[in-house]
């Protein structure tokens, strides 16, 4: 394999995980759950990157956060993509900078600890001297060695950033207008998050009381729906303390501008029109 070859001793080698702002790292390893991937290609060489369906300034944030990458756009596809190094010193830059541990859905976890045994396969240990890289890098190493170990999944909480990278990802904010008795507008606020992976699901409706899962058996997929009054606000509650980064932030601007006026009990034309454009606004956004 062409892609042995050592790896030499620095500051970043040495001085444990990238300092981070705790919130945006928070947010990263959320937004990565949904958005990230790390692959081994069929001629065994690394990957890891991070697509999103459009342009968003919020690739070229990230990689002027993490200090590595190159933004590339497909102009058929509409497709970006944040691609990371595949050298040595660029997987080691990802290892030193993503806590194994810290990921919450369970095939992210699983997928990002067979890419670090890869990358100790290819970096580490092509000539035997696993016991010099050990004391060269101990922080890396400890990364590796959580690679041979079984450990549960955190839970998303309501106490840190994880949770707003991984809606970033994830999450998608609706408004409909459907007509009530007498034709009357009755407008309804949703919010979902989509996924494969139940208990990830099931988790995270049991922080904003909802008990209801919606399953997609045709596409195994389980569904997120948040619509109550009081799961709305307490929805609201965490996304201001810990704000969205993509353009989804402007469509909860649009939505949480909504949910404040439904708390007008007599709405007036003026006001449905107004809910009208948020919805128009939320669709042109998503």
């Amino acid at each position: 394999m062409n892609q042995k070859k050592e790896i030499k001793g620095s500051s970043e080698t040495t001085r444990g995980i990238t300092n981070l702002d705790k919130n945006f790292y928070n947010w990263l390893v959320g937004f990565l759950e949904g958005d990230g991937s790390f692959f081994i290609r069929s001629n065994n060489t690394l990957g890891f990157e991070i697509s999103q369906k459009t342009i968003d300034p919020i690739l070229y944030y990230i990689k002027k956060e993490l200090g590595v990458g190159r933004v590339v756009h497909n102009s058929v596809s509409g497709v970006s993509r944040l691609v990371l190094p595949s050298s040595a010193q660029g997987c080691y830059h990802i290892i030193n900078t993503i806590k194994l541990e810290d990921f919450r859905l369970n095939k992210r976890q699983d997928q990002y600890s067979k890419w670090i045994a890869k990358v100790f396969e290819f970096f580490f240990f092509p000539y035997g001297e696993k016991r010099k890289k050990e004391k060269e890098v101990p922080y890396i190493f400890s990364q590796y060695e959580k690679t041979q170990k079984t450990f549960a999944s955190k839970s998303p909480c309501l106490t840190d950033s994880w949770l707003s990278g991984f809606i970033d990802a994830e999450g998608s904010f609706m408004i409909s207008l459907p007509k009530g008795k007498n034709n009357n507008f009755r407008p309804r606020l949703i919010f979902r998050i989509t996924q494969d992976e139940k208990e990830i699901i099931e988790k995270i409706n049991s922080l904003f009381n909802t008990p209801k899962i919606t399953v997609y058996k045709d596409r195994n997929t389980y569904v997120s729906s948040i619509s109550s009054k009081k799961g709305r606000e307490r929805l609201i509650k965490y996304c201001l303390a810990y704000p969205l980064k993509t353009r989804k932030s402007l469509a909860f601007s649009k939505w949480e501008e909504c949910h404040r006026l439904l708390k007008i009990k007599n709405l007036s034309p003026e006001n449905i029109e107004r809910i009208n454009q948020l919805r128009v606004t939320i669709n042109k956004i998503s």
